[in-house]
Order: structure tokens, then C-alpha cells, then sequence
């Protein structure tokens, strides 16, 4: 939670990788016990290569030129608005006035059924999901440098 906080972030991100580079390992705690350990943490797979900017974006830079873009004719809540086509890589577009306009996003995750308290886990104003086996990168126009 503390990472979120702008005095700490300090302009910088934390990149989420799909698998994760740290590895749980306290088995007791305020928030935790051995059981709670055993049943999350125990089995969790983790990553030993290497995640910087430049292959972050390389990744990214990758996944657009192999995506298909969503028809936005249709409501996102739809049941095909994303289709079944498993190994696709989606790209969605979404309204995105500024670096802290949400309205949009908020919505699409209500929608989506996905976490909508409030935002997180986005880079330059894109987040990448993972629906219906594909890839998914939602991107906030203008705001996005991506769009």
C-alpha cells in the first residue's frame, strides 16, 4: 500500500510482472499465519530473469504490432464485447482526459468485474489484463502516450 503513496513513488512505477520476483515467505505477522502461508504462498511461482524498463517496453511495443483492436461500437458490458479467441492480444481503447481522469476505467472494471474501489496496477495510462485466454491492454486516450 505504502508503494502507492506519491511521496514514495516520487514520479517512479511499480511494474507488476505476470509472474511474480519476490517470493512471500513470513509465516506469521499481523496479517499472517502459517496456514495462510501454506495455502497462498507456498506453491507460488517465481520469476529469476530479469524485468527492467527497456524489455518492458519492448514487450509492450511487441504486443501492438500482434493485437486487434476491439469494435468500441459495442458496450463493454456486453457478453462478446471480448471475444472467445483465446491467444489474442486485445487492445480496447477508453476516454482519458488527464493522469488522474478514472471515470472511464472505473467503469470499464465494474463491468469487467475486476477490482473498482479504486485504480491500480497501470503504466503510462494502459493497463494489461488477462481475458477469456488473451491478452488485454486498456489504453486511456489522449492521455496515454500509447494512444
Amino acid at each position: 500500500m505504502w508503494m502507492r503513496l506519491p511521496e514514495v513513488q516520487k514520479g517512479r512505477e511499480c511494474v507488476i510482472p505476470d509472474v511474480s520476483q519476490t517470493y512471500h515467505f513470513g509465516a506469521s505477522g499481523l496479517n499472517m499465519n502459517s496456514y495462510f502461508q501454506d495455502v497462498y504462498f507456498k506453491k507460488h511461482s517465481f520469476n529469476t530473469l530479469p524485468i527492467n524498463k527497456s524489455n518492458c517496453e519492448e514487450l509492450i511495443v511487441d504486443m501492438f504490432k500482434r493485437s486487434l483492436v476491439l469494435d468500441h461500437s459495442k458496450s463493454q458490458c456486453e457478453e462478446n464485447f471480448i471475444p472467445g479467441k483465446k491467444g489474442e492480444i486485445i487492445i480496447m481503447f477508453i476516454k482519458m482526459e488527464g493522469p488522474k481522469d478514472f471515470v472511464t476505467w472505473l467503469q470499464v472494471a465494474k463491468c469487467f468485474k475486476i477490482w473498482d474501489p479504486d485504480v491500480r496496477g497501470y503504466h503510462k495510462s494502459m493497463w494489461r489484463l488477462h481475458m477469456k485466454g488473451s491478452e488485454m491492454l486498456v489504453i486511456g486516450v489522449p492521455n496515454s502516450e500509447y494512444s
